[in-house]
C-alpha cells in the first residue's frame, strides 16, 4: 500500500483508548507501513510496537475468518516478519472486545 493509500484509512485515535502510540513508519518492496488507529472495511486496525514488537488488534462487529485476518496482516504490518495469534494462561487473557483479534511479532 503507499503512503497515500495508506493515509485514507487512518483517524485520531479515539479519546478512551488508554494509551498513546508512538508514530513508526518504513517502507519494504510491498508498501509503507505505520502504526496508528484505522478503520478499513468496516473493521477497526490498531498497529503499534510494544517492546520493540509490532502488535496488530483488529475488531469488527463479527468474528473474522483466516483470509479476512490474513488481508489485514499484510496490508497494515511488514512483510519481513512472522506473526501469530497467542492465546496465554485464562488468568492473563484481556479482551475488552467479543470480535478482537491480535497478532503479534515473533521473534527467535
Amino acid at each position: 500500500m503507499t503512503r497515500e493509500e495508506l493515509q485514507k484509512y487512518k483517524r485520531p485515535l479515539p479519546l478512551a483508548f488508554p494509551f498513546e502510540i508512538e508514530e513508526i513508519e518504513i517502507q519494504d518492496d510491498y508498501g509503507v507501513y505505520c502504526t496508528g488507529y484505522y478503520e478499513y472495511k468496516g473493521k477497526s486496525v490498531v498497529v503499534a510496537q510494544e517492546e520493540g514488537r509490532w502488535h496488530l488488534s483488529v475488531a469488527a462487529k463479527h468474528t473474522l475468518g483466516y483470509y479476512e485476518l490474513k488481508e489485514i496482516r499484510y496490508k497494515f504490518m511488514p512483510n519481513d516478519m512472522a506473526v501469530a495469534q497467542i492465546f496465554p494462561p485464562r488468568e492473563e487473557f484481556v479482551n475488552v472486545h467479543p470480535n478482537c483479534f491480535h497478532l503479534w511479532e515473533l521473534r527467535d
